[in-house]
């Protein structure tokens, strides 16, 4: 399995443009030639389909996609089975969990909670729309090839939370029910908690160690947890074990005791009964589906 990180994207011979935080892609000329594995996206994706057509399957289902599309994804997510017709193309913006935790600190971000909700999503833009994000991927590229200047940054970070509402807007027209920000400490905690889950390059740990990182006791954390998003804190963080422990299981070179170990768990044992708790499936049953 390929990973899609700033690690890869710097070893990689396609046209990004890019910094240590953030990538760009507009060009699948040499894409639709190569032959591309399964993909684990290791950081947030946003792409709009410019061109064309595609087949793309995640989570084990399948979308067509088509021009006007918007994907948007969060760590952890594996893209597998694409197919793309000769002509397609599509904008790709992709950037690290850290840098998201900073842009959802310096300005106004409702949308914060949305882009962890679910793992990955698949909107529909009209062309004014499509139109427009193409006018800020300029705007973008723009700025990631220019020389350092004292307020680079400042607007940089102001064209992404431009995006942002209008993906705000995009999720408001499409039904979906999106969370309003009131700058409450609950909704601050849930929005530090969440970073922090979905962050392929920080640990997990249980209900007690994220309320002794806030500084709360492990009831009030669960509380604000249930009433923000309708899940208990357990429930957010068994999730997304279960979600890593699938990815990793799809690696036979990594033995069923060596993904425990990296899950947190004390030994080979208590994630089998955890995971089959959480799936219905043991471990080894699992990567035998897959396989």
């Amino acid at each position: 399995m390929e990973k899609l990180d700033f690690q890869s994207i710097a070893e990689s011979k396609l046209n990004f443009h890019s910094n240590e935080h953030v990538a760009i892609f507009c060009d699948f000329d040499d894409v639709r030639n190569m032959d591309i594995s399964d993909v684990l996206i290791e950081g947030f994706l946003f792409a709009v389909v410019t061109h064309g057509q595609a087949q793309l399957s995640v989570d084990d289902v399948t979308y067509q996609l088509q021009e006007g599309d918007v994907i948007t994804c969060k760590p952890r997510n594996i893209f597998e089975r694409s197919m793309m017709s000769m002509d397609f193309n599509a904008l790709v913006l992709f950037l690290s969990p850290d840098y998201v935790a900073q842009l959802s600190q310096m300005v106004r971000m409702e949308w914060t909670h949305s882009m962890f909700a679910s793992s990955h999503q698949i909107l529909h833009a009209d062309a004014l729309s499509v139109r427009r994000y193409r006018l800020y991927f300029d705007l973008l590229r723009n700025h990631l090839s220019s020389p350092d200047t004292p307020n680079k940054e400042v607007s940089l970070r102001m064209l992404f939370a431009s995006m942002a509402y209008d993906l705000h807007d995009l999720r408001r027209l499409e039904g979906e029910e999106v969370m309003h920000q009131t700058y409450s400490s609950g909704e601050n905690i849930l929005r530090q908690f969440m970073q922090h889950l979905h962050n392929p390059a920080l640990p997990y740990l249980n209900v007690n160690g994220y309320a002794a990182l806030f500084s709360i006791t492990p009831k009030y954390f669960s509380t604000i947890c249930k009433r923000l998003t309708g899940k208990t804190a357990n429930q957010l963080i068994s999730e997304e074990i279960v979600r890593s422990a699938q990815i990793a299981m799809r690696d036979s070179s990594k033995s069923i005791k060596q993904i425990a170990s990296q899950m947190g768990f004390k030994n080979q044992s208590h994630f089998g009964r955890f995971f089959r708790q959480q799936t219905g499936l043991s471990p080894q049953q699992y990567r035998e589906s897959r396989q």
